[in-house]
């Protein structure tokens, strides 16, 4: 199929090259278009029905060259469920769920990631690099593995812990920076051989439209009133919405009435802030501390895009509290099985508040997109079990097990934050001069990011309004028990 390169800000049409992101003469962001009309008269119901359910039977409306050996790990086709128990606990009977959870890596960016290292392998690279806050860097790393590809991920020592062993499991370089932006900006330079993935990428931005084909379909080409999407960087609500004009283009749907409501948390809401504000470009939203990363993105890259198909589709958008979030975790699992992590269940809270402001009727019909797995942000599972009745228990089972496998390293961190709270800097110190460890600078702050997750460390910051904030690591109360216990000599 011929597709072709777009800027979709002054509408000129770009060669192909790696980099065609932005468009070079007035910076907007470039997505792919077809041959719309020739399309109408070869897309087929019947023919579709009659293929394995995969993100790749859309292909004719995907950009891969004849012949293109694929790389897949069975992504797309994910379930569509229709959540009774949970539509009679929030009072709506028309409420599915899109499972995303469901995908190769648990995570529905497995779609583009697809996409990216397909092209990657037939042109050629012999490795990949992005960057990531956790999701990105899992899914590049298990693709790049299949693919026989190299794979270096830029992170910080922020990612969740269950996203960072994906990636390392599967065998890619880790490289941890300062901060995001500072990932980013190791992207700029690539070597000889080496394919940039990133989720502004129009191929990889591609490939997560297809959820929507997903959702059309399954629902029998009647698209529902109502899609609720995470939004972080933005990228996923707006292919939703790009896919909905193009089976409307194409002839598979009549009509394009569904209204995309994105959702984020208050903590971190720059997307949320600018359609309330009628502005077409979101502002850097400030850092309150906002625990889940993937919804938490102070300047998202396709704000602007998101904002178009929110304002386009006649939608909403909404930003609820970490509470609601983390009730509303708990609700799905309970109802509906589906262990998502937080950021994923942020749609379920967005139903409720969106049913109690009469934004969504009860008698419409709602698919909210559940983007990725439970178990791959784990200080956020031990928040949920800390509020449930099995939390004392669990806590002295994770106690048990730590206080058994701490190392060395831990148990040193452990007694000098003992003595006080202290500088990251001041710690690497202590350890290296005061007890003659080796150790680099980024292993001390992995190995405190991984205490703070078992909550035997936390972090303060310290300076003035004036002043730039510093660090400052606190010994917790469990951290003081683990020292006081038996096992620990």
């Amino acid at each position: 199929m011929v597709f072709r390169l777009s800027c979709i800000k002054c509408g000129k049409h770009l060669e192909e090259k790696e980099n065609s992101i932005r468009c070079p003469s007035c910076g907007g962001q470039v997505l792919i278009d077809y041959d719309y009309e020739q399309l109408s008269s070869t897309a087929s119901k019947e023919k579709l029905a009659k293929t394995p359910p995969n993100m790749w039977k859309y292909s004719f409306l995907l950009p891969l060259v004849e012949n293109s050996f694929v790389v897949s790990l069975g992504e797309g086709g994910t379930f569509l469920q229709k959540a009774e128990r949970l539509g009679e606990e929030l009072g709506i009977k028309n409420v599915y769920l899109k499972n995303e959870t469901v995908n190769p890596t648990g995570s529905f960016l497995d779609r583009g990631v697809s996409i990216e290292v397909t092209r990657a392998k037939n042109k050629g690279y012999s490795s990949v690099k992005c960057a990531s806050r956790g999701n990105l860097g899992a899914s590049a790393a298990a693709y790049s593995a299949k693919a026989g590809l190299g794979c270096t991920i830029y992170t910080t020592l922020g990612i969740e812990l269950g996203k960072l062993y994906q990636a390392i499991v599967c065998g890619a370089e880790i490289s941890f920076v300062k901060t995001y932006d500072n990932a980013i900006r190791m992207l700029e330079r690539p070597y000889k051989g080496e394919y940039v993935i990133s989720v502004t990428n129009p191929f990889f931005l591609e490939g997560i439209k297809t959820t929507g084909y997903e959702v059309c379909e399954q629902l029998g080409w009647a698209p529902p009133e109502f899609f609720i999407v995470p939004v972080g960087e933005g990228g996923h609500l707006s292919m939703i919405w790009k896919a909905l004009k193009e089976l409307s283009y194409v002839g598979l749907i009549n009509d394009t009435h569904s209204k995309m409501l994105g959702v984020q948390a208050k903590s971190c809401s720059p997307i949320v802030d600018a359609f309330a504000k009628n502005l077409d470009k979101p502002a850097k939203s400030k850092d309150f501390g906002m625990t889940f990363h993937d919804i938490a993105v102070r300047q998202p890259m396709l704000g602007e895009l998101c904002l178009k198909a929110l304002r386009e589709s006649n939608g909403y958008a909404l930003a609820v509290s970490e509470r609601r979030i983390l009730e509303a975790t708990r609700l799905l699992a309970k109802c509906e099985g589906i262990f998502a992590e937080p950021a994923a269940a942020s749609t379920i809270a967005a139903l409720k508040v969106a049913l109690e402001d009469r934004i969504i009727e009860r008698s419409d019909k709602v698919v909210c997109i559940i983007t990725g797995a439970g178990l791959k942000d784990p200080a956020a599972v031990k928040n949920l079990i800390k509020c449930s009745s099995m939390g004392a228990p669990i806590t002295l089972v994770l106690t048990s097990s730590l206080d058994s496998r701490l190392g060395k390293t831990k148990r040193l961190i452990l007694k000098i934050l003992q003595r006080r709270p202290n500088h990251g800097y001041l710690l690497w110190k202590t350890l290296t001069q005061e007890f003659g460890l080796t150790i680099t600078l980024p292993s001390l702050y992995q190995h405190l990011q991984e205490l703070m997750v078992a909550g035997l460390v936390t972090v303060t910051h310290e300076g003035g309004p004036s002043e730039r904030k510093k660090k400052v690591y606190v010994l917790t109360k469990k951290g003081e028990a683990i020292l006081s216990s038996k096992l620990t000599r």
